[in-house]
């Protein structure tokens, strides 16, 4: 017996032995790649938990609760400069709004970074291995199977979307009563998606069925907890609530049901098919498999209704606050031929019209912030020292976290008015390159970004050919965060529109 527990003794030691050494040669050998190529560490703000860095965890989470998740990465910015590290359950996290870096981690030198490892964890309860949360090959192939949903062709289909924005417009009273837009764009963007995904409309505009509530209420709950298991990661003892997995199952049967119909209606000879692109469709065409097909409409589903409806209900919160680029928006507007067809060249066309969209998607982009994880050694090309100006080596496992709420209100990039909403600036001016990214940027750019600023562009357009004035009635002007996977408007947009024209 002796004899056996000293062999277990030394099998146990010589493990430790093997790992030591291999953490030895690994962290000199850093060392020295980091001395050659000239690296320094970037400033960091003083932890008490110098290990795993709850402390900083901790406070992110009160942030978040307290609607401040944006400012207050904003103020740290302010604060340590545009490159500073923290501590995050133990890995190293290196916070940026340098454009240099964010060029090389999104674009020159994407293969050393992903975002499996962040993602995965959080979002495959509910939307399941897809284009949000998987790297390499598996994300290559999500995002070739979707990319025809999102080409032009589907991105012009005005006709379509019109059907659902005039739904929306019949819900806007007339009589100068106030309104909050926020559940409405909700509801057509959701329509919309829906459409485009199953061929047929939740109809959440008109007449919605008891079923289709219930599961925009499981889905709602869903994306929510989506983000709080975010900030928790692979802590799933705090997030394992029974009403989330509940919302899962939900959300889940839902879909299959609808993939099962069409499946029955594609092998159907007598079914007359519509001409639309229906995503659903496609994807049958590739696989049989319905798991896999759901996977890939909800990794679709949940970016697309959100960035619309966000969007939209941003930019409107913005212009009610702003008499005057709404005036200047109906006197673009007005320019156009009486009975004119909108299409896209028309909407892309209207510069005043474009540089709102942008200025709004600049001061409160729907996605505040993003992260990715180094898969490998590498290295950040600036950053680093007292003056920001040298590299910072890299290892494998550590978190690049960028706030596009903070790289959007710099002065330096933007002006010494970045904090106002001032559409004028992109009149004939653009930003630097990796300086202005609503939308991410890179392979990894949101892959619906133009039909979500089309869509929006031509909702705002027919807002403005039925309505003459814009209202503000919410007694709170400054804008207050409400995070869940995005950032939205707390009190939504509540406005009056007076002088109905049609």
């Amino acid at each position: 017996m002796c004899f056996h527990r000293n062999n277990v003794v030394y099998c146990i030691a010589f493990a430790l032995s093997i790992y030591l050494v291999r953490f030895l040669y690994k962290t000199i050998t850093r060392y020295r790649a980091s001395k050659r190529l000239n690296c320094k560490e970037p400033p960091s703000p003083p932890q008490k938990d110098r290990l795993l860095g709850l402390d900083f965890v901790y406070q992110q989470i009160v942030d978040i609760q307290k609607d401040r998740r944006n400012a207050s990465i904003r103020e740290l910015h302010e604060k340590y400069g545009p490159t500073f590290s923290s501590k995050f359950y133990g890995s190293r996290k290196i916070h940026t709004v340098e454009p240099q870096n964010l060029q090389a981690v999104m674009s020159t030198d994407f293969k050393s970074w992903g975002v499996e490892p962040l993602r995965l964890f959080s979002f495959d309860p509910l939307i399941g291995r897809g284009i949000m949360g998987t790297d390499g090959r598996r994300w290559e192939h999500s995002r070739a199977l979707l990319r025809p949903a999102f080409s032009r062709k589907e991105i012009s289909d005005l006709p379509s979307l019109e059907v659902h924005v005039q739904k929306l417009l019949d819900k806007i009273p007339r009589d100068g009563s106030t309104v909050n837009l926020r559940p409405l764009f909700t509801r057509m963007a959701l329509d919309a998606a829906s459409e485009m995904l199953f061929g047929e409309s939740l109809d959440m505009l008109g007449n919605p069925t008891p079923e289709n509530e219930a599961w925009l209420q499981a889905m709602n709950y869903g994306q929510m907890t989506l983000g709080k298991r975010m900030q928790l990661p692979q802590w799933n003892f705090f997030t394992r609530d029974a009403k989330f997995w509940a919302s899962c199952k939900s959300v889940h049967q839902f879909v299959d049901a609808k993939i099962e119909a069409i499946a029955r209606a594609e092998k159907d000879p007598t079914q007359q098919r519509d001409k639309h692109y229906v995503l659903a469709r496609e994807v049958l065409k590739e696989t049989s498999d319905p798991l896999a097909i759901r996977k890939e409409l909800l990794n679709v589903f949940l970016p697309a209704h959100e960035a619309t409806g966000v969007a939209l209900t941003n930019i409107f919160f913005n212009v009610a606050r702003h008499p005057h680029v709404w005036n200047k928006l109906r006197a673009e507007t007005l320019q156009l031929p009486p009975g004119q067809k909108i299409t896209y060249e028309t909407l892309k066309s209207m510069e005043y019209l474009q540089a709102v969209i942008s200025e709004s998607l600049r001061l409160n982009p729907s996605i505040g912030t993003t992260s990715r994880i180094a898969l490998s050694d590498t290295t950040l090309p600036v950053g680093g020292g007292s003056q920001g100006e040298a590299p910072i080596y890299i290892r494998k496992g550590d978190i690049f976290s960028v706030s596009f709420y903070s790289l959007h209100r710099r002065k330096d990039l933007f002006g010494e008015d970045a904090e106002q909403f001032k559409p004028e600036r992109w009149v004939n001016n653009h930003p630097p390159r990796w300086a202005y990214l609503p939308f991410s940027g890179g392979p990894r750019v949101c892959i619906g970004q133009q039909m979500a600023v089309t869509q929006a562009a031509y909702t705002i357009v027919r807002f403005l050919q039925t309505f003459k004035d814009l209202e503000n009635r919410d007694p709170v002007l400054e804008f207050q965060e409400q995070f869940t996977l995005s950032t939205q408007s707390r009190n939504g947009a509540k406005v009056a529109f007076t002088g109905a024209l049609d």
